[in-house]
């Protein structure tokens, strides 16, 4: 996916910023930031971790709200100074339950039809009695 030998993380002392993309709709759902052992977690885990810098530490998204973040891939940029991470949410990525922690819209544009297809999807797996799709 990628190796983290190739990262620049003294020059956030430690801190990498990473843009978090929901890889169907292509949506940014929020930034946050990992330390080298962060990255290890989320690179061993499949699931996104990410450094707190009010907490202080690592925390894996979804710990206490449930909400998680599957991690499809991680991107340098061209310093090797920031990532993208695009992931499958699992609930809301903002801690205000919001899908997104840049505002209350959905996805723009085509990925409100990527949106609807996973709202379809899921409803299709449910139990019959509980879904009408």
């Amino acid at each position: 996916m990628i190796d983290p030998a190739t990262l620049d993380f003294a020059k956030g002392d430690g801190l990498i910023p990473v843009v978090v993309q929901d890889a169907a709709t292509l949506q940014v759902l929020t930034l946050a930031y990992l330390d080298r052992a962060a990255l290890d977690e989320t690179l061993q885990s499949g699931e996104a971790t990410f450094f707190s810098r009010s907490r202080g530490g690592r925390w894996r998204k979804g710990e206490t709200s449930g909400d998680r973040l599957s991690v499809v891939s991680i991107t340098p940029d061209c310093d090797g100074d920031a990532l993208v991470l695009k992931v499958r949410p699992v609930g809301n990525a903002c801690h205000l339950n919001r899908i997104s922690c840049f505002g209350e819209e959905d996805a723009p544009g085509l990925g409100r039809i990527a949106r609807l297809e996973a709202t379809i999807a899921a409803r299709a797996a449910a139990d019959p009695a509980e879904s009408w799709t």
